[in-house]
């Protein structure tokens, strides 16, 4: 019960933080909305019906919109708590009689509930726009599950890198250089078909690969048999990259108790 209590104290902590700068949080919140509109609108009569599979590429572009979001917004996740880190901030909340595991799953909690806000507006745009779901709306709520599985995924590599790393300015470089080859090296906005063979072997090993394919399968096609496939894939990958973050984050915080 305490436990749970330090965990709702932090994300208020993390939720007034945002709030204090409300034109931030709206953009934020649109922004993928816009990235759809015209992204999507603009690539989609230069795409191949025969290659993507679809005569509907703002359809097939969803998946995609929405796993540029969590990676971007995995990186903003970390960054609380790397200023932290940097002003001292945290060895106060070390000093406290609370859990270390709270911090982090506070942060966990916070970002999930962001990037649901912006699921939802990207699939609101996108039904404007003429785009149904083919699951209905007990799909809608495995997309909502599936970028949360991917959320903690990113969130939990974000602040083991932010852990890792001595300052902002190496934490900033090094997520700019990752981005958005992690981003390409999937199947946000092609096929893997579509893709030379080096690249295809590299997307298999991407997360962002079986996260974007189980929404896809959502989105076109229904309740597939591929969608086991995909969505454990998803789970063991935000396994791994939770347990890599938990360790680092362990680590870092033990050493500033010391």
């Amino acid at each position: 019960m305490m436990w749970a209590q330090e965990v709702l104290a932090l994300s208020r902590r993390w939720l007034l933080m945002t709030l204090r700068e409300r034109l931030n949080l709206l953009f934020s919140v649109l922004q993928p909305a816009v990235w759809l509109v015209f992204f999507a609108g603009s690539l989609g009569g230069a795409m191949d019906a025969r290659v993507v599979g679809t005569t509907d590429y703002l359809a097939f572009a969803v998946p995609g919109i929405i796993a540029f979001t969590v990676v971007g917004n995995g990186v903003s996740a970390a960054m609380p708590l790397l200023f932290d880190k940097e002003t001292g901030y945290l060895d106060k909340l070390m000093s406290m009689p609370i859990r270390r595991s709270s911090l982090i799953v506070s942060r966990f909690v916070f970002q999930m509930g962001m990037n649901s806000a912006q699921v939802l507006v990207i699939l609101l745009v996108a039904l404007v726009l003429g785009v149904r779901p083919a699951t209905g709306l007990a799909g809608v709520l495995a997309i909502l599950v599936t970028a949360a599985l991917l959320t903690l995924a990113m969130t939990a590599a974000a602040m083991a890198l932010a852990c890792a790393v001595p300052s902002h300015g190496t934490f900033f470089a090094v997520t700019g250089f990752a981005s958005l080859p992690l981003l390409f090296m999937s199947n946000a906005f092609v096929p893997l078909t579509a893709m030379p063979a080096w690249m295809q072997v590299v997307a298999r090993a991407n997360p962002l690969t079986y996260a974007i394919e189980a929404m896809r399968l959502l989105m076109l096609d229904g309740w597939s048999a591929g969608l086991p496939v995909a969505m454990g894939a998803l789970v063991l990958a935000s396994a791994l990259l939770l347990v890599v973050g938990a360790w680092q984050f362990g680590r870092q915080t033990s050493e500033r108790v010391a």
